[in-house]
């Protein structure tokens, strides 16, 4: 059922995938097996890493061994090393609270990839998750997934973005079962059978008429 819209010629092709029959839920698979293996990749190749090198880590960190001027295990309040743990640790691996590092996991993580409580990154999972690629409860990204999200592209409970695709969605295009767009608001098919329609309409509607579709009547 659409309501508002505008010429579907004239849609992004964003636009246009997401107005397809099962295409959006294709879009949302991709981009939760990217994000998930961005995230999940360097952790379990870092714990593989760590069981196999057990012995020479717990030896490392126990004589103090440094390369290219870092320990290569730190272990304490504020560790620095290519292995940190503990309170406010840096490395290309931390772990802990306030982690900073390339991979950081914590209750505060921020990093290239950072997984935590709160993490912050370009690849982030997290309570709050904000980054180019966000996934988590709330969500703030370029592609960010979540319960709450806000984004260029924001996908699942409550969204916000350029484009919205969720239950309650608000952006310049939106779908959901409560829908608020710019240029243009729809309820997916694929929703119809689960949710009701509760509301379809153009955020301004008199600033950009809507226009009859030659392919898809209105």
């Amino acid at each position: 059922m659409t309501v508002a819209r505008t010429d579907w010629e004239s849609l992004p092709p964003l636009a246009q995938r997401l107005c397809r029959d099962g295409e959006p839920r294709g879009l949302i698979w991709r981009f939760a097996w990217v994000s998930m293996v961005a995230a999940l990749a360097p952790l379990l190749i870092a714990g593989v890493g760590a069981l196999i090198f057990l012995d020479e880590l717990k030896e490392a960190h126990q004589s103090g061994t440094e390369v290219w001027g870092l320990q290569v295990v730190a272990i304490g309040e504020e560790p620095r090393g290519w292995i940190s743990i503990g309170k406010r640790p840096v490395g290309v691996v931390a772990i802990g609270t306030g982690a900073m590092g390339v991979v950081a996991v914590g209750t505060m993580a921020i990093g290239v990839v950072a997984i935590g409580t709160i993490g912050i990154g370009i690849v982030s999972v997290g309570s709050l998750a904000v980054g180019m690629v966000s996934w988590g409860a709330v969500t703030i990204g370029f592609v960010s997934g979540g319960a709450f999200s806000l984004g260029w592209f924001a996908f699942g409970a409550c969204v916000a973005g350029w484009y919205a695709y969720g239950a309650y969605a608000v952006g310049a295009y939106a779908w959901g079962a409560a829908a608020w767009g710019l240029f243009r608001a729809e309820t997916p098919a694929v929703m119809a059978p689960r949710r009701p329609v509760q509301k379809e309409a153009l955020l301004f509607p008199n600033w950009r008429p809507p226009k009859p579709s030659a392919d898809r009547p209105p």
